[in-house]
């Protein structure tokens, strides 16, 4: 019996009735907790998003912007521009993330009722994807990129995911760190295990609400009870193992039908949770959540209005930032060491600098347009990015795959890098509203944090140019 005195005492009941069952009784009898304890590869790191950039960039550009400085030109916006400039002839540059859309399949029939994603043919078989990752981690030192495998359901690939020949330990080995979205119905005891076993870093795990019946209408079928005993697999595979990965994150999706339970939500994966909290402690983030406001045109019936998501910033996140603190309260956290519920955990609104503020957003967010008052000057990162969809056509960022917007090339044709050279030129006229409003939080806040590194750059040579 692993030791579960970390999990809340309703919580562990559930894990040791899970274990008891046959699927885990078989695990357990057969040795494959033990051959997953010997032949266990670590996940591999994540490369610092805004580094890579800024790093890259300033090691293009910087002497040329110190002559640029040297012979009078004092503009701080033109410098800037100067110093951002990605050119055209650039050496495979060092990437910090590479998400590949694996398949449109998904074993959910019905879909979830939010997904609005089509079917796209397969056209990249495994050894493709193999190449494709080994290309991204050509130059990674060891560390890095971040790797985010999704689908569909990219679990529905079996072995070719999570096998000894399959993508996650063959990048896993590369020194990446792989993460997997899934739906979590085929996180049985023995996927869970391989997963460990191939060294995945992350998983991903929609939940939406702590309502059953709500989660199970958002889920389009009776499919909570078994999400949920997914994550608990999880949970039972590390502590069997005696490891800390993958950790657990789940995604949820911002509805007019689930905004205002987003702190039972909250209260459900606390109390379902390792009671861990301190900073940099393994699992200090496990069942944590991403608040992704619902996208695509075909979801304007599940859009939360203006006032809606007022009520979500104003009312609903404090409420939930509230048992964030109790719960760490509980745990005896001094108040001077508590963490609050931000960085990758935090609302849209908080996360990144809008313009307009609140009243701006909710409007905005109201139609569909979740990033257009987060725009930076220019897109930084995508030549550090790189985004597949199963057809094997590559795009800028993941905004852009789902929109199919803008494709650099298909992958049969021309390596990664060739494709990011290619697109290079066209970056002059990004980002823009019409092609950028979808753009992912994730990316609105590197581009963000690099156009201030880069700011400030300008400030500290022109000071040394004086």
């Amino acid at each position: 019996m692993p030791d579960l005195s970390r999990y809340t005492p309703g919580h562990r009941a559930e894990l040791e009735r899970l274990l008891d069952t046959p699927a885990w009784q078989e695990a357990l009898s057969s040795g494959l907790v033990e051959k997953v304890r010997a032949g266990k590869i670590p996940p591999g790191q994540t490369r610092n998003f805004i580094g890579t950039v800024v790093d890259q960039l300033l090691a293009l550009n910087q002497p040329r912007v110190e002559g640029l400085i040297a012979g009078g030109l004092a503009d701080q916006e033109r410098l800037l521009d100067e110093l951002a400039r990605w050119p055209v002839d650039l050496e495979p540059p060092v990437l910090s993330f590479l998400g590949l859309n694996l398949t449109a399949r998904c074993n959910f029939d019905p879909r979830c009722i939010y997904c609005n994603q089509p079917w796209i043919e397969p056209g990249v078989d495994l050894e493709g994807w193999k190449q494709i990752i080994a290309a991204a981690t050509a130059a990674n030192s060891g560390v890095g990129p971040y790797i985010y495998l999704t689908g569909g359901e990219p679990l529905v690939l079996g072995e070719a995911l999570w096998g000894d020949e399959g993508l996650v330990r063959f990048a896993s080995q590369r020194g990446a760190a792989v993460n997997v979205n899934t739906n979590a119905l085929e996180l049985t005891p023995a996927v869970a295990l391989a997963l460990i076993e191939a060294g995945l870093a992350r998983l991903h795990i929609s939940l939406d609400t702590a309502d059953e019946a709500a989660q199970n209408r958002l889920f389009g079928g009776e499919r909570m009870g078994r999400v949920l005993e997914g994550i608990y697999n999880v949970q039972l595979a590390r502590e069997l193992v005696g490891v800390a990965y993958p950790e657990i994150h789940t995604n949820c999706v911002l509805t007019n039908q689930n905004l205002d339970a987003f702190p039972g939500l909250l209260a459900l994966l606390l109390e379902k949770r390792g009671q861990v909290t301190g900073r940099g402690q393994p699992l200090a983030d496990d069942l944590l959540p991403h608040v992704i406001p619902v996208g695509g045109s075909s979801n304007l019936p599940l859009r939360p209005a203006a006032g809606e998501f007022r009520r979500f910033f104003e009312e609903v996140w404090p409420q939930a930032c509230r048992l964030w603190d109790e719960y760490q309260e509980g745990l005896g956290v001094p108040p001077d060491q508590r963490r609050v519920l931000f960085g990758y955990f935090s609302n849209p609104l908080l996360r990144v600098s809008h313009q307009g503020g609140l009243d701006a957003y909710v409007e905005s967010a109201a139609a569909g347009h979740y990033g257009e008052l987060a725009l930076a000057r220019h897109c930084y990162v995508a030549p550090t990015q790189a985004s597949f969809t199963p057809d094997g056509l590559q795009f800028r960022c993941g905004s852009h795959a789902i929109r199919r917007l803008q494709p650099l090339g298909k992958i049969a044709d021309a390596d990664l890098h060739t494709h990011i050279r290619a697109g290079i030129p066209a970056l002059d006229a990004l980002p823009t509203q019409e092609h950028c409003y979808g753009c992912a939080l994730a990316t609105l806040y590197i581009n963000q944090a690099v156009e201030k590194e880069l700011q400030k750059k300008v400030g500290e040579l022109l000071a040394a140019g004086k």
